[in-house]
């Protein structure tokens, strides 16, 4: 069967006129989401500046030779050598894994894959035409594709993925006198490459065992990969002692902190790197909701563009500008929440940041009226 499809579809004016008005609707829902994940989010990042910042000051070096009573509950950073003795078992392939802390298992299933592109035209009436192309492909896939979700799922089945990834521990795993949980071996990242026996039924290229042909893959062949952290390798953590063992530690505010990586790390190095996935964590949902707050203006105000559309150049231009208006709104809109939510917790900071959006928000508008005089007058008058 062809792995190419087309499909066209027409859409009335009215079916569309339906449409935005749904979006129109919908617009202020999204608005309102936008301004509740960034007001979280701020104070999510709050929360951990002042966490880390308690982290830092009671966090204690702990021997990793035997763990202290005197230490229990507190923030302990131990660096030491991990080690192990039982094997670690992969009971899916029936492989296992010797002078081995942890292991990480890498699958992917070899599945058939959907694209989708869309172009769309206005027509002459307030119509809209869409010509819509599915491209079917093979990939190698860590995750099941459900193919019963495709446009066109005959001769694009894929079959149930068997084997998944997943993470191992050793039962006796060890940092000197403390005891390895797995939510901690599993904070490390695994880097050495692991090449254990096939197992019947599979083959082994290089570091990689196959089920199915290697070189000439079909839809269901599976492929795995191991990595290890192996016996004596130095780690380090920074974590709550509880016991024997680690635990997350809550600084006062609530917030969490578990850490694990290979190396001898300090502790201000560790922090240092929390504070940056922190950061990075912050500026992602920062993005994230902008865009949600440019799809909320965007949709609210569809019907425009919608409505122009009946003469298509006039649609096209309409559509241009309504995202602009939706975005000189979204910007200052995210920057005066983000203002206001940290008013409440770092105020000099939140105004200061209010002063950048009211700022922002009057050269925008001053650049709308000298860029469109014509409608500048007749909003005046």
């Amino acid at each position: 069967m062809p792995d190419s499809y087309t499909d066209v579809t027409s859409t009335g004016f009215f079916s569309r006129m339906g449409g935005a008005i749904m979006g129109f609707l919908l617009g202020p829902v999204l608005v309102i989401a936008a301004i509740v994940l960034l007001s979280w989010n701020e104070g999510r990042a709050v929360q951990a500046i002042r966490g880390l910042g308690e982290a830092s000051r009671v966090a204690v070096e702990a021997s990793p030779s035997e763990p202290s009573p005197s230490n229990n509950g507190k923030l302990v950073h131990v660096v030491g050598t991990a080690t192990a003795t039982e094997a670690i078992s992969d009971s899916d392939l029936g492989v296992s894994f010797d002078k081995q802390v942890a292991v990480e298992r890498h699958a992917e299933m070899y599945q058939w894959s959907e694209k989708k592109e869309e172009q769309t035209h206005d027509k002459l009436g307030g119509g809209q035409e869409t010509v819509t192309t599915y491209t079917y492909s093979r990939v190698w896939s860590d995750s099941p594709i459900d193919s019963s979700e495709f446009k066109h799922p005959e001769g694009h089945e894929n079959p149930e993925m068997s084997v998944r990834d997943a993470r191992y521990a050793a039962q006796d795993a060890k940092l000197g006198g403390y005891d390895l949980d797995k939510d901690t071996l599993g904070l490390i990242d695994l880097s050495i490459d692991l090449r254990p026996d096939a197992p019947g039924g599979w083959a082994a290229s290089g570091a990689t065992l196959y089920k199915g042909d290697a070189t000439a893959p079909k839809v269901g062949d599976m492929r795995v990969t191991y990595k290890g952290l192996p016996d004596g390798t130095k780690i380090s953590v920074l974590a709550q002692q509880s016991g024997n063992g680690f635990a997350p530690f809550i600084a006062g505010n609530g917030y969490k902190l578990h850490m694990a990586e290979t190396g001898d790390q300090p502790i201000a190095n560790m922090i240092a790197e929390k504070r940056s996935e922190e950061s990075m964590l912050t500026w992602i949902l920062r993005v994230v909701g902008f865009v949600l707050m440019f799809a909320g203006f965007a949709l609210f105000l569809g019907p425009i563009s919608t409505f122009a559309s009946i003469i298509p150049f006039l649609g096209s231009i309409a559509r241009g500008a309504v995202g602009l208006a939706a975005f000189v709104m979204a910007v200052p809109v995210t920057l005066i929440v983000i203002a206001i939510a940290w008013i409440a917790f770092r105020p000099l900071i939140g105004i200061g940041l209010l002063v950048v959006a009211g700022g922002l928000f009057y050269a925008l508008r001053r650049w709308h009226q000298n860029a469109h005089p014509v409608s500048a007058a007749v909003a005046h008058a």
